[in-house]
């Protein structure tokens, strides 16, 4: 779980950090698009993800290479870390809400923007680890909006329109 670096201090291992934040800052950035009128499940879906691929295009990675690398392990991971019925009322957002467009989706992608940016620069992460870490995060989106069973399923469609 965790080993001593060379300068003697603890890591954690991605998948164990990725376990325990990509859920909380899934619900935090949830929350705070749905008070910046983004209320639309499939909107901050859409908004996360042109982040991401913004994020990642920025760094020199292809958002339609990293994504499919890192959902699958994502997807195992996080199902089980909250019950059918918590994951239920996880996101703020819902399916039948208003979709908006321009500003609030632009809104949406660079917070996702500024979560992987800060992050890459406290943590130290490489950008392909902040890239993966930002997959964890709508993938913990993607299991709200379809629940634990059909997530998949989602994912395979998100990550086919990359």
């Amino acid at each position: 779980m965790t080993e001593l670096n060379p300068i003697t201090r603890p890591v954690l291992s991605a998948e164990v950090l990725f376990r325990r934040l990509a859920p909380t800052v899934a619900a935090d950035v949830s929350q705070q698009l749905h008070r910046a009128g983004l209320v639309n499940a499939n909107d901050l879906i859409f908004a996360l993800t042109t982040g991401l691929h913004s994020f990642a295009r920025n760094q020199g990675l292809c958002l339609a290479t990293e994504f499919p690398l890192s959902w699958p392990q994502a997807l195992e991971v996080l199902r089980g870390c909250r019950s059918e019925a918590e994951w239920e009322t996880f996101l703020m957002q819902t399916s039948t809400a208003p979709q908006v467009k321009g500003y609030k989706m632009a809104k949406g992608a660079s917070q996702m923007i500024r979560i992987l940016e800060t992050l890459q620069q406290t943590a130290d992460m490489s950008p392909r680890i902040a890239t993966a870490f930002g997959t964890w995060v709508i993938t913990a989106v993607v299991i709200a909006h379809s629940g634990p069973l059909d997530a998949d399923i989602s994912l395979e469609e998100l990550s086919d329109c990359l």
